[in-house]
């Protein structure tokens, strides 16, 4: 697949995880396996072309849920969700105060920045890099990571779980306020969001638009 991917898209550079520059984003956990979630997600009523819910009971009551909870998040409050879509833009990049590990159940790709390339609000896209997310692969993206929903590799929709600190990406308790700066962008709770101009409005309010240059597009292979 990840050859395939790399034909349908000659102009990108697609790595894969085991890239040594992969390293400072994040990092895969090869002993997660989540067959009973698989089994949940693939179960679920697809109604639109992408749908998230940041924590889904029905998970985070299964067994697999504890390995994701106590070996992965050491023991500390978490939810577990999920995504499905079919995305082929960067669109946005987002980041929290947390790890997001996500358990991709088809393959997929990551476009990642650094959180320390964001300069007075903007971010400019050439400094991020493209990932190749094998399917049934546990990734763990780091606090400082930028990242958004990932691209299709294929034809199938991206279709994964999320998990991260309990009440991220739920709506804010109170208006962002504070003498910190990044809080002007402060979309939900613990997801700092800059938009691509092509995306604002859709993906963001327009005054989260914060992304320069090219609006990275996977094209998926067939």
């Amino acid at each position: 697949m990840l050859e395939k991917l790399r034909q349908s898209n000659p102009g990108l550079n697609i790595y894969e995880l085991s890239d040594p520059s992969f390293s400072i984003y994040g990092t895969v956990h090869p002993t997660v396996k989540l067959p009973k979630m698989r089994e949940f997600l693939y179960n679920v009523e697809r109604t639109e072309n992408e749908f998230y819910v940041p924590c889904e009971e029905e998970l985070m009551k299964l067994p697999e849920a504890d390995q994701l909870k106590d070996d992965v998040f050491g023991q500390v409050p978490c939810q577990i969700g999920w995504y499905y879509g079919y995305g082929t833009k960067l669109n946005a990049v987002e980041y929290h105060k947390c790890s997001e590990v996500i358990y991709a159940f088809e393959a997929c790709a990551l476009i990642l920045g650094q959180l320390s390339d964001i300069k007075d609000g903007k971010l400019d896209t050439g400094t991020m890099k493209i990932f190749y997310v094998p399917a049934d692969t546990c990734v763990e993206l780091y606090a400082t990571t930028l990242h958004f929903s990932p691209c299709r590799a294929g034809q199938e929709p991206v279709m994964q779980i999320v998990v991260q600190s309990k009440g991220t990406n739920t709506p804010l308790l109170k208006p962002a306020e504070g003498k910190e700066k990044e809080n002007s962008y402060l979309l939900e709770r613990n997801k700092w969001v800059l938009v691509h101009p092509e995306a604002a409005g859709v993906t963001a309010p327009e005054r989260f638009t914060g992304l320069t240059g090219e609006n990275i597009t996977i094209i998926p292979a067939e």
